[in-house]
């Protein structure tokens, strides 16, 4: 099975080409990191009004990110709420290509190195087996336009971060997925998710608007 934030990696880059298909990929794969922490139990939020990360268990996932995350969150001399922390993990040094090397690792992607406008080196990941994101893609159609109430948490996840990302319409349409708005919102909402992971979906939801505020801003000025 695929890590969440794999999952994403698979549904933002261009298949033929392996470059990144939206923006603020960054602060989704942050989010799904986070998500996929709070899924194994290893991290949780204090119950105080302050709803602090709380790291629960430090030991080593076997998952390189998943593992960076975790030594920071072991590291960090103050505690900090969960919004902080997506942002914390967004800012990890190439945090999409060690997405894709880890898909490379299983032989689902290729890495090329090349040049970009004849001047600048550029890495991209090629799809090598489409199997994987065909079934991803199955998954997301399944809990958006076939409803259950028995919707899985790493499911509703998918959705909630693929909606977050932008990466839907180009999967499904704008019009169909217009059909569907308030089954996505509900999904978003966490019907299907815990306390912990609502919050997850949260976070990531206002990391991307004040990361949109501030690039409309940059633009304008």
């Amino acid at each position: 099975m695929l890590r969440l934030y794999q999952e994403i990696t698979l549904l933002a880059l261009r298949d033929d080409k392996g470059t990144v298909s939206i923006e603020f990929l960054a602060q989704v794969l942050a989010g799904a990191l986070a998500a996929e922490l709070a899924l194994k139990n290893r991290i949780a939020l204090s119950t105080d009004k302050k709803k602090w990360v709380e790291l629960l268990d430090a030991r080593s996932t076997g998952d390189p990110l998943l593992d960076e995350c975790i030594a920071k969150l072991a590291n960090a001399k103050r505690r900090a709420r969960l919004q902080t922390w997506v942002q914390r993990f967004a800012s990890i040094k190439k945090i999409h290509h060690k997405a894709a090397q880890s898909l490379c690792d299983r032989g689902i992607l290729r890495k090329e190195e090349g040049r970009f406008l004849l001047v600048f080196n550029r890495t991209t990941y090629p799809e090598l087996n489409g199997e994987p994101e065909r079934q991803i893609i199955a998954r997301l159609e399944k809990a958006i336009f076939a409803p259950s109430k028995d919707l899985d948490s790493r499911d509703a996840l998918l959705v909630s971060f693929a909606h977050a990302g932008q990466l839907l319409v180009p999967l499904f349409g704008r019009k169909r997925l217009k059909l569907q708005r308030d089954r996505i919102k509900q999904i978003a909402e966490g019907e299907a998710l815990g306390r912990a992971t609502r919050e997850v979906i949260e976070a990531i939801q206002v990391a991307l608007i004040t990361i949109t505020v501030l690039v409309t801003a940059a633009v304008t000025s």
